[in-house]
């Protein structure tokens, strides 16, 4: 399988284990983007989980499936920079019909950077 895929052993789909990286993971907070992660030792790849609150686009799930994409192909691209052993949740937060994926791309970067860099230095 490809580096670059996201393959559905890949997605994290149990509501309670999301709420589980909600509730006990560690929040990085960016422009768009909040980023919870949970340290899952059992596993040996990490699984992801995509949010778009209803709120942020009123009755229009097609902007909102739109945002999931964008951050779901944000992931893919920087999954290779953590670590195995993460369960993620990436809630947008502030994303406009207007925003680029490479800028969502830029914060995921930047947040999975400092997770790796800090999990080396463990």
């Amino acid at each position: 399988m490809h580096s670059h895929s996201f393959s559905r052993k890949e997605s994290l789909k149990k509501n309670s284990s999301i709420k589980a990286v909600l509730d006990n993971g560690i929040c990085h907070k960016s422009k768009s983007i909040n980023v919870y992660i949970l340290k899952n030792p059992r596993a040996n790849i990490n699984k992801a989980a995509f949010i778009c609150k209803k709120a942020l686009h009123q009755k229009k799930s097609v902007l909102r499936n739109r945002v999931r994409r964008i951050l779901k192909e944000a992931y893919r691209q920087t999954k290779f920079i953590l670590p195995a052993g993460y369960d993620i949740v990436i809630v947008g937060t502030k994303i406009t019909q207007d925003t680029l994926s490479k800028e969502i791309e830029r914060e995921i970067l930047n947040v999975f950077k400092k997770i790796a860099f800090s999990d080396i230095k463990k």
